[in-house]
């Protein structure tokens, strides 16, 4: 999918996108999961330091945050992936999510951080690993 903020997606057929102050978000009809890119804009930051940086930022602000698994992303260059979980009344209890950031064929940081219910993990990394394989910036 072809989105006017500058890059190409996938995203699971029947998802609503919506514009939000952190980025593109495609939701699932019931809300339970979703996919959020954004651009990466501290240019002092690393791919790693970023999901650092939100791992911080996610136990200070989200209920029942739990950081599962933070670190570079093996055999991918310039990324670095942040695994959470945290209670979610949108998913019905917990929610998993998996934000990546990398450095894309345009010079820049993009994230694309996929989401879901918790008992749906592996679901939500089939949505996640479509939708970074399908990534391109600029449209």
């Amino acid at each position: 999918m072809r989105d006017s903020k500058g890059f190409t997606v996938a995203v699971p057929v029947g998802w609503v996108r919506e514009d939000g102050a952190t980025g593109v978000f495609y939701r699932s009809p019931d809300r339970a999961a979703l996919v959020q890119i954004f651009q990466v804009s501290e240019p002092e930051l690393s791919p790693l330091g970023a999901v650092q940086g939100a791992s911080t930022y996610l136990r200070a602000q989200t209920t029942g945050y739990q950081e599962i698994r933070v670190g570079p992303v093996p055999g991918v260059a310039e990324a670095g992936e942040l695994v959470y979980e945290y209670d979610s009344a949108e998913s019905h209890g917990r929610r998993r999510g998996v934000e990546r950031v990398f450095v894309a064929q345009d010079g820049r940081k993009w994230a694309v951080l996929t989401a879901g219910p918790a008992a749906e993990w592996t679901l939500t990394q089939a949505h996640h690993a479509a939708a970074l394989a399908a990534f391109r910036p600029g449209g």
